[in-house]
């Protein structure tokens, strides 16, 4: 499976299936990356999985039109800048240019729509995380926190200057 396979595509809320399914399959896979958990995910309607992707940019990278992994873009204009989220790649597409081509796709996006920088989080530890960022330019920040009220597992950010 290599890169040049791989296709990456922007969702819409017509796409709130493909985008359940993923991320359901990301809860389940690492549940330890994100700050929400696969019982939230699964209580969520219909509707609720429309009106997220209403929010965000959300992108869905295939290959041979199986699904093998995502990631978000949310516009923060408090921080003049966008958020990179919900980063997520299938063990069998792991280490074959599908989350470069992801986290390229948010910053396209982030450029696209006039923003100055993207930032992210990484859950201390996650060292292939932080390698794939550093690659693309983004550097720790120094601020570290947790990964949400519920999981106190530290983290912390990455910052890419646009």
């Amino acid at each position: 499976m290599g890169d040049s396979g791989v296709r990456v595509r922007l969702l819409t809320a017509d796409d709130w299936s493909a985008f359940r399914s993923i991320r359901l399959r990301a809860l389940a896979d690492a549940p330890q990356a994100f700050g929400s958990t696969l019982e939230h995910a699964r209580a969520r309607t219909d509707q609720d999985w429309r009106e997220l992707l209403a929010h965000r940019a959300q992108f869905v990278a295939s290959v041979d039109g199986s699904d093998v992994g995502t990631a978000a873009g949310l516009d923060d204009p408090e921080r003049s800048g966008a958020h990179l989220i919900s980063m997520w790649v299938a063990g069998k597409a792991r280490g074959t240019g599908v989350s470069d081509r992801l986290v390229r796709a948010v910053v396209d996006w982030a450029v696209d729509t006039g923003h100055r920088k993207v930032w992210l989080e990484v859950a201390a530890g996650n060292t292939a995380a932080e390698r794939l960022y550093l690659r693309h330019g983004f550097v720790r920040t120094g601020i570290q926190g947790m990964i949400g009220p519920a999981d106190p597992r530290p983290e912390f950010e990455m910052l890419l200057e646009l």
